[in-house]
């Protein structure tokens, strides 16, 4: 997979994304910008409801109403964060063209005129599947298409459920995708990079040998609980691993 340009930013084909779900319709949606970015988000996903990205399975939705919550907010988190990735979910073309005009670099849903609007901003576009291929057509760039196979994957696990959206954003990451629309970033970032170490594309914070074990059945790493993992070589596709894998376990100390 080749890089990924997103705005200003450009990630590698080992890096992956995660993006930070915000509401305008939330009092404290500002605040929640500052709290993500001081997490590691790399870029937010702004709406203006659970709606936003859908407006055939809501169409009472004023657009005019989006326009109001969703545009001044993104020229806001443009000015207050210049090298945040601003992504907008809307499925009108008048609602992405007024919000890629107040700094947003990215367009989620499903609309017609959508891809256009990307294309005329040199924004990205999230896509259906099926869909890539007419944007690039229309003239976004294929480095800023995400959707499905054979281009950049977003995924999007629901936030109910804490311990499952961080099993499914790892298990995710471990199968190729590149892009995480979620709501607990902090937690989702170590997830993924301890993917990304397991896998062999980031160095391991701290690689300890020789690990022993407790009498609890803990192994210990000078005297503090280390995380196992398995080396990448060992484990190159998904899969349980071999005896061969079994016998070099590495441990890996959280940063």
């Amino acid at each position: 997979m080749g890089v990924l340009r997103l705005g200003h930013r450009v990630f590698g084909p080992e890096q992956l994304v995660v993006m930070a779900v915000v509401a305008t319709g939330d009092a404290a949606a500002m605040e929640r910008v500052h709290a993500v970015a001081a997490e590691g988000a790399d870029a937010v996903d702004i709406g203006a409801g659970a709606d936003s990205a859908y407006p055939r399975a809501y169409p009472r939705n004023d657009p005019r109403e989006e326009i109001r919550r969703i545009v001044p907010f993104v020229a806001a988190v443009r000015e207050a964060h210049p090298g945040l990735v601003i992504g907008v979910s809307t499925g009108r073309a008048e609602v992405a063209r007024e919000a890629c005009a107040a700094g947003a670099d990215l367009v989620r849903g499903s609309g017609a005129g959508l891809a256009e609007v990307a294309a005329e901003f040199r924004a990205g576009v999230v896509c259906l599947p099926g869909s890539a291929g007419r944007a690039a057509q229309v003239g976004v760039e294929r480095e800023r298409i995400i959707v499905g196979t054979g281009w950049p994957v977003l995924v999007s696990p629901s936030d109910r459920d804490p311990a499952g959206s961080l099993a499914t954003a790892a298990l995710a990451a471990w199968l190729g995708a590149r892009v995480f629309r979620v709501g607990q970033v902090l937690a989702t970032r170590r997830a993924l990079r301890m993917v990304s170490a397991i896998r062999g594309d980031i160095p391991p914070a701290c690689a300890v040998r020789g690990l022993a074990l407790s009498p609890g059945g803990a192994y210990l790493s000078r005297g503090r609980p280390a995380v196992l993992t398995l080396p990448s070589k060992a484990i190159a596709r998904p899969g349980p691993a071999g005896p061969a894998a079994q016998s070099h376990l590495t441990g890996l100390l959280p940063s």
